[in-house]
């Protein structure tokens, strides 16, 4: 590694990644490097189960974000289901870039969608059992209304695996998956508190149950080899890391990548010892059989949604919003490329909406004319990214573009095409 030591990674969580069985792997994804655009994907959910996206819409998807494409959508008004909506979304997808990675969102903790318009909505809201209690034996309601599962209760694990399979099982015409995995959202837990209200002996029951079904799932997927993996998030932290690499799923988000935990929140300016070490984690041993999806983001977010420090003002209005992303998408890029990989792909939005990733639409937040830059060579790195000296920069040089990055001033760090655009 040329990055600083990243001594939090601890023996037990190494040791457990090396001891996976290589069965137990599964076939991760990977981009080519040809333009810069072959490592960006996207990730959104349109509006309704009713109404699928235009095919021009999903036309610029297919063309644009070819290396990966998570989607997903909200309930509607008629007896739709998301699965169903989502399905058809992605075998449109399919059909117009048959080598694009397709996945479909999916939360894991609170019975959001899967109460109200999933296929298997009715059997959810049979069975109360599966409702996660506190301690005391009252129902947690996830903002007052929405019941979460308990991963503890075997039945609901099993119920839940049977729920992305009913996706995953879904086929294209020529026999291929329409869907290559499911984004498994909050799939992290806490073993001391999984929820408030939940002591560390039922938390840890819970969250094992959880890890257990996830590890399960994939297996299952493995021995079918039809390549369909599960993508985990949010991997922020050496501690998410140690609980999902156990379970051999096949992937994970870093979700807050330079933002958030990783800025001082009264300026924006980066905390650089956790930015370094951010930069060690996503290359370390632990994370080598990993697909990532590496969350960029526009700037110095300091509060969700898209809220910047009080020294910088904070774009309002799509104009704004497709101004400033198109302004930062050099320096940001800079960030995912001083450490990406082949199985890296880089994801570059203002939130995850779907008028977040396409164009055209009133509220949409990218640039009209995308970003220009997309399509400029980029080439295989022709190393790992090096810290200079003691100082915070870091360099990296690909085939057809050269990486800096300075962690005194987000905005100073940069990449220079030497090849076509």
């Amino acid at each position: 590694m040329t990055f600083s030591v990243f001594a939090s990674l601890s023996a037990t969580a190494i040791l457990a990644a090396a001891t996976i069985p290589a069965t137990a792997h599964a076939a991760i994804f990977k981009h080519g490097w040809d333009r810069v655009g072959n490592v960006m994907g996207m990730h959104g959910k349109f509006g309704s189960a009713d109404a699928l996206p235009s095919d021009e819409q999903l036309g610029f998807i297919a063309k644009t974000y070819s290396g990966m494409a998570t989607i997903g959508c909200g309930c509607g008004k008629t007896k739709a289901t998301m699965e169903d909506a989502s399905v058809q979304a992605a075998t449109k997808l399919k059909g117009m870039n048959a080598d694009g990675i397709v996945g479909m969102y999916y939360r894991s903790d609170m019975a959001l969608e899967l109460a109200h318009c999933s296929t298997y909505s009715a059997e959810w809201n049979a069975h109360p059992e599966w409702w996660l209690k506190d301690d005391s034996g009252k129902y947690i309601e996830e903002h007052g209304k929405t019941h979460m599962m308990d991963f503890s209760n075997q039945e609901c694990a099993d119920f839940f695996s049977s729920v992305y399979l009913y996706v995953l099982n879904k086929k294209l015409p020529s026999g291929k998956p329409a869907v290559d995995y499911i984004y498994m959202d909050g799939a992290g837990c806490d073993k001391t508190e999984y929820q408030p209200g939940i002591g560390p002996t039922r938390s840890e029951a819970i969250c094992t149950g959880k890890m257990n079904m996830i590890s399960a799932l994939q297996a299952k997927l493995n021995a079918r080899g039809d390549g369909q993996n599960l993508i985990l998030n949010g991997m922020d932290t050496v501690e998410t890391a140690e609980l999902f690499v156990p379970t051999g799923a096949a992937g994970a988000m870093f979700d807050h990548w330079s933002i958030l935990q990783y800025l001082n929140r009264s300026d924006g300016t980066f905390i650089k010892d956790s930015v370094d070490q951010g930069f060690s984690l996503v290359q370390s041993k632990l994370l080598s059989n990993l697909t990532l999806q590496i969350k960029g983001w526009p700037g110095p977010i300091v509060r969700q949604r898209d809220i910047y420090p009080p020294n910088i003002p904070t774009p309002k209005g799509p104009a704004e919003l497709q101004r400033v992303t198109a302004e930062r998408f050099n320096s940001e890029l800079a960030l995912y490329l001083l450490v990406a990989e082949e199985s890296f792909f880089w994801l570059y939005s203002w939130f995850w909406g779907w008028d977040d990733w396409v164009p055209g639409q009133p509220d949409s937040s990218v640039p009209a004319n995308f970003f220009p830059e997309s399509k400029c060579q980029l080439g295989a790195p022709k190393s790992q990214g090096a810290r200079v000296g003691s100082t915070w920069t870091y360099t990296r040089e690909f085939e057809y573009a050269t990486v800096f990055v300075d962690l005194n001033n987000r905005t100073n760090s940069n990449v220079k095409f030497t090849g076509t655009c």
